[in-house]
């Protein structure tokens, strides 16, 4: 049986579904998920009781980002998918409770994480405000993953997306994260 979460990267550069996204959730007791609500090119989309944000963006802003054509419809199309433990955003009490994709849980440690993804083209330990610990982050031709490590040891979350994952790095550090 294929994981809820690796159904929920299969998604990204598709459109977005709520119901479909609620039916992929649903073994996670989700019964619900929003529409996109935003008048601006990008919304995020929470499922606090999953412990998941979904990063969404219109069809010309994903494919003006990504270089690529997700969509020729001015459609909202998933952008990345937001693994999340408490301490990653206010809202989230319990961390993901479902299987990682690479078979990881939210209890891996960054050696798990390596194991299950090979040397990540980033390591490293990092400060800003209300975070600080370990980043790993790979980049594949298809999508880029990055995993934070609270105190270097702790899981806080892990994304799967289409760019960047972190707004900054696609500038500074253009050869691990620009399209």
């Amino acid at each position: 049986m294929t994981e809820s979460s690796e159904l929920l990267v299969e998604t990204l550069g598709r459109t977005y579904e709520a119901k479909a996204i609620q039916k992929m959730l649903a073994p996670l007791g989700v019964k619900r998920m929003p529409q996109p609500s935003s008048y601006f090119n990008d919304d995020i989309v929470w499922s606090a009781k999953a412990s998941l944000r979904l990063d969404l963006y219109r069809a010309p802003k994903i494919n003006d980002l990504t270089g690529r054509t997700y969509s020729t419809e001015d459609g909202w199309i998933m952008g990345a998918v937001h693994f999340l433990a408490p301490g990653s955003d206010d809202r989230i009490k319990a961390p993901y409770a479902g299987v990682l994709p690479g078979g990881l849980s939210m209890d891996a440690s960054p050696d798990d994480a390596i194991a299950a993804y090979g040397l990540p083209a980033m390591d490293e330990m990092t400060e800003w405000p209300g975070f600080s610990g370990r980043i790993l982050a790979w980049r594949t031709p298809e999508l880029n993953i990055a995993m934070e490590f609270e105190d270097g040891t702790r899981l806080r979350s892990c994304t799967f997306c289409l760019i960047g994952c972190i707004g900054a790095w696609r500038n500074d550090q253009p050869e691990i994260f620009a399209p």
